[in-house]
């Protein structure tokens, strides 16, 4: 087994991570406790953690994480309206317990059966077109192939912009292509 330093359990958390340790002892179980970890005077914990997530500070969750944080879905059908935009997305299907950063649009890298590609992705309501249900729909630049089915991984690197409605589809369009380069402007200079 292994726990963090502040590791409790068990009927009114009496459980310690000593407890365990004993526990686990003497039932021949090996069990690591992990030390107090801190960065810049903060203890490294999943809470901290996903405070920064959810308020979308992705820059700081990754330097915290060690690295970006990262879900991995199945690429389901959508509306195929990317397309007639220029920008083919596959929308993912994912957990719905999933932590997500707030809707917006961000700089992503795309993993498909080994191969990272960068991506813009849109996580939200898609105002500008429907404006209901959530969907995680990363645009692969430079990838041209059938996704359908494949289950796929996202790092998310850089927020871009909030989620906003635009005033027609062509708005919409230009604006998805900025965010195409802004995407590849962050990956060059930012090397990973």
């Amino acid at each position: 087994l292994v726990a963090g330093h502040d590791y409790h359990f068990g009927y009114k958390g009496e459980g310690n991570p000593q407890r365990l340790q004993q526990t686990c002892q003497a039932l021949g179980i090996g069990c690591d406790i992990i030390p107090k970890v801190e960065q810049e005077g903060i203890t490294v914990s999943s809470t901290y953690i996903r405070t920064l997530l959810e308020s979308g500070d992705l820059d700081r969750a990754r330097q915290f994480l060690g690295h970006p944080h990262q879900f991995t879905g199945t690429v389901v059908p959508g509306t195929r309206l990317g397309r007639t935009l220029g920008a083919p997305t596959a929308n993912l299907k994912v957990s719905p317990e999933l932590l997500l950063p707030p809707h917006g649009v961000y700089a992503c890298r795309v993993w498909v059966q080994g191969e990272a590609h960068l991506a813009v992705t849109n996580i939200g309501v898609r105002p500008t077109v429907s404006g209901q249900g959530l969907t995680i729909e990363p645009w692969l630049l430079d990838y041209d192939g059938d996704l359908y089915g494949q289950r796929i991984t996202l790092e998310l690197w850089h927020f871009l912009r909030g989620e906003q409605r635009f005033p027609s589809l062509e708005a919409l369009q230009a604006e998805i292509h900025r965010n195409a380069s802004q995407t590849r402007a962050f990956f060059a200079a930012h090397s990973t």
